[in-house]
């Protein structure tokens, strides 16, 4: 299954992008002061919006040094702490694989996850996850 969705480490390039923030677009230069400002609270809607997608999806946990995926019970317990998540090198940013969806959500720099999907329904789908959990998504196609 691990090959469906990368070449190596990388996610093949089939996948489009849909990205998941905090904020509704980009914050650009002027704005970028609030990635400082992000509190715990805020930083808490990534792992509600996982959670909140595992009560209806399967999802799992890739690992990359042993190239497979893992279907946890409790989606919960792949999650890092606030502190240690502040710390953590981007070889430890979880990536989550939806096979019903034939989507990726992958933990990414600045408070973005990215949504990885073949424009086969999957934002859609994955949208009123999204809001409920109180983020935002979009496209921007000089980036994906």
């Amino acid at each position: 299954m691990y090959e469906n969705y990368f070449i190596d480490w990388d996610v093949r390039p089939e996948f489009q992008t849909e990205y998941i923030s905090l904020w509704p677009n980009w914050l650009g230069k002027v704005k970028l002061h609030l990635l400082d400002e992000v509190i715990e609270s805020e930083w808490q809607r990534f792992n509600i919006l996982i959670e909140s997608i595992s009560k209806n999806f399967k999802v799992g946990l890739i690992s990359f040094p042993v190239e497979t995926i893992s279907f946890p019970r409790t989606i919960k317990n792949t999650f890092s702490s606030y502190s240690a998540s502040m710390n953590k090198d981007a070889s430890l940013f979880a990536k989550y694989i939806l096979p019903e969806l034939d989507c990726l959500i992958t933990e990414e720099w600045d408070y973005t996850y990215i949504l990885w999907h073949k424009n086969n329904g999957a934002v859609e789908v994955l949208s009123p996850y999204i809001s409920s959990s109180k983020l935002h998504h979009f496209s921007d196609k000089r980036y994906g």
